[in-house]
């Protein structure tokens, strides 16, 4: 009982003391306000950092998150180059920049180091991507960048996933099929075991998700949006839908609207009526 009972008298002490500074006007000596006041005070770098992901966010139609494990820094600035080359005209030593036959143009894309949790605590503030913050969560482990596009393009989406597929070179035969060490070898005299030499570490570079027009997608996903029409061509065909006689146009919306299949169901009902009215009744 007197155990319980001094348990229990040190719980309302601890609990009186963080009612005492968790009360507004209070403060921390070291972090010079209580984190739970809305006036709470970031270090600049954090500040800075949430600035910078809040602009990011609001500015841009299309994010990609990639991992980026041991990627050394002249992998990264060539990729860096390569993800411009979307931006130019298609050439043999680009192939993924913009059709000769095409008129489009694109904005070139920023692929950015973030540091997870800060960019989290961005979208948070975020009403038009806080939906999308749960199911990323799982998805930011490590280093971790994000390319960034101000406008969805499906065609420029296509190169670009094109372009990171290909920045890696892919593992060799020798490096697949390397013999295993065995288990059952016998260490060297004079004892301290069998060293194993140390494998160096293998660059990675994934594409883990995007969150495009404020809803997430994995990589099966943003392939298949990659196929979607670009906005020159549904440009053109509003236009030409706008421009047919009335009729036609008529006829369009009818179709949208399910005219067409309330009338097909209606004659099969009808058909059906008449077959039922035409049978002898026993």
């Amino acid at each position: 009982m007197f155990r319980y009972a001094a348990r229990t008298g040190q719980i309302r002490v601890v609990h009186q003391q963080i009612a005492r500074y968790a009360a507004p006007g209070l403060t921390f000596w070291r972090k010079g306000l209580n984190p739970f006041s809305p006036e709470r005070k970031f270090a600049p770098l954090k500040t800075h950092l949430h600035a910078e992901y809040t602009n990011i966010l609001q500015k841009n139609s299309l994010l990609l998150f990639i991992s980026t494990k041991d990627l050394k820094i002249g992998v990264i600035q060539k990729l860096r180059a390569d993800l411009e080359g979307t931006t130019r005209p298609k050439s043999a030593t680009n192939p993924f920049g913009i059709p000769k036959t095409s008129n489009a143009t694109r904005r070139p894309p920023i692929l950015l180091s973030i540091k997870p949790d800060m960019f989290m605590a961005a979208m948070r503030k975020d009403s038009h991507v806080n939906g999308t913050r749960r199911g990323l969560a799982p998805l930011l482990k490590g280093p971790i960048s994000v390319l960034s596009l101000p406008v969805l393009d499906p065609e420029h989406l296509g190169a670009v996933l094109k372009v990171l597929d290909r920045a890696l070179p892919k593992s060799s035969a020798e490096q697949t099929t390397r013999p295993k060490e065995d288990p059952l070898a016998m260490p060297p005299p004079g004892g301290g075991g069998v060293q194993k030499a140390k494998q160096p570490p293998v660059p990675g570079l994934k594409v883990l998700g995007g969150v495009v027009e404020g809803r997430l997608f994995l990589l099966p996903g943003l392939q298949e949006v990659t196929k979607l029409p670009t906005l020159q061509v549904l440009h053109s065909q509003i236009v030409g839908l706008l421009s047919s006689p009335a009729s036609q146009l008529v006829g369009v919306l009818g179709q949208a609207g399910g005219g067409r299949i309330a009338r097909t169901l209606q004659g099969l009902v009808k058909g059906l009526e008449e077959q039922s009215a035409e049978m002898p009744t026993s």
